[in-house]
């Protein structure tokens, strides 16, 4: 099979083909089935391989975005004809004798419909008693080499905090490593910021006082997904990096304690920052559940609760699972201590790693930390790129 004569697919991405077309049937209701090589069978509706035709009359050919809208397509239309070429690709006949396709087969692979569930990666949870330090590599070699700073970014989605060492001390690095995932995330912080202490502090960050386990911006709508600590000089005593698991915290109450975790999944907590010149409210339950009912993310930050107004009742149970989270959160079976060494980024998922730090000397000592944020959304499209770019 030569990739030469293979189509176009509806996106950048190579499709790699892991399996061939055997089978092509045409259903009686006008859409098909597929049976491939390794015995998948899958189905397709007709109007989803119309719509992603590879044709310049739907498809533009430099965007690879569809053109058409589903206004475009008659009412009823059905697939007539299917056979696969010497290419391996399907080529199909629609009953409004509009030209159409071929189609890539390992596009047609990945996007059928089986009875098979779809893999994707799958958090990895953890306690600091089973992984004392965060992933970590090489960061030199991780900015040289694609495969190590893919291997990073994987790291960092599938644990949630991952660390990059031996980084030079130079202004703007924070920003390039940035534009190597995607964008930064501006904030009432400013676009970048500095942890250090403030005569006229707006945040706790911004003095020597000790931090309990954490995520930033619970003030906000949606928080920001992502965010990286870069320590480029630490030779201040005390106020050792703090990261916890909230996923892991929040299944294991949930395996142990059914109805706290109900509750922490139930009762909405409203957060306010208390800046003067700023004015940021957001509310939302501690833990968020996705459709399939696995936790996507935790809303957490112990200081900038605003009062929760509610019966009684209400208040009593929200108040005693916040008290269960907080002191898993903070303790040392979960709760990892690392020290911020120059040349260190830290990188975490904000809405899963819990982050904090003890309290610190700043007398006699330099400690110079820059932060951003960004979004989950960044992390995973550059994953995918790589990804793409590596095959």
């Amino acid at each position: 099979m030569k990739d030469l004569d293979l189509p176009l697919t509806p996106d950048f991405d190579p499709w790699p083909i892991t399996a061939e077309i055997t089978q092509a049937h045409v259903l009686p209701d006008g859409n098909l089935r597929l049976v491939w090589s390794d015995h998948t069978s899958a189905t397709y509706h007709c109007l989803l391989l119309a719509e992603n035709s590879p044709d310049p009359v739907t498809l533009h050919p430099l965007s690879r975005e569809t053109v058409l809208s589903p206004l475009d397509f008659p009412e009823g239309l059905r697939i007539t004809e299917a056979s696969t070429l010497p290419s391996g690709a399907l080529a199909l006949t629609f009953s409004d004798d509009v030209p159409r396709g071929p189609y890539h087969p390992g596009w047609l692979y990945a996007h059928g419909f089986t009875d098979k569930p779809n893999p994707a990666p799958t958090p990895i949870l953890w306690r600091a008693e089973d992984m004392p330090d965060p992933p970590s590599f090489d960061g030199p070699e991780a900015l040289k080499n694609p495969a190590i700073f893919l291997d990073w970014l994987k790291a960092l989605r599938d644990y949630g905090v991952a660390r990059l060492q031996n980084l030079p001390n130079r202004d703007g690095l924070l920003e390039e490593i940035l534009d190597k995932i995607g964008t930064i995330r501006p904030t009432n912080f400013g676009r970048m910021f500095t942890l250090e202490i403030q005569d006229d502090p707006t945040s706790n960050a911004y003095t020597s006082h000790a931090l309990p386990p954490h995520m930033d911006l619970c003030t906000r709508e949606c928080p920001p997904g992502l965010q990286f600590l870069f320590c480029r000089a630490n030779t201040t005593t005390g106020g050792a990096g703090l990261y916890t698991d909230a996923y892991r915290v929040a299944e294991d109450i949930r395996a142990e304690d059914p109805a706290l975790f109900a509750t922490l999944c139930e009762v909405e907590w409203t957060y306010n920052n208390r800046a003067k010149g700023t004015s940021y409210k957001a509310s939302g339950p501690m833990v968020n559940l996705d459709a399939a009912g696995q936790i996507s993310s935790v809303r957490y930050e112990t200081w900038l609760r605003a009062p929760l107004v509610a019966d009684l009742a209400t208040q009593e149970r929200a108040y005693a699972a916040y008290r269960a989270f907080a002191a898993r959160a903070a303790d040392p079976k979960y709760c990892m201590e690392v020290r911020y060494e120059a040349g260190d980024l830290f990188a975490f998922d904000n809405r899963r790693a819990l982050h904090g730090r003890s309290a610190y000397d700043a007398a006699g000592g330099a400690r110079f930390i820059e932060g951003v944020y960004s979004d989950r959304d960044d992390l995973y499209s550059a994953i995918r790129v790589l990804e793409r770019s590596l095959r």
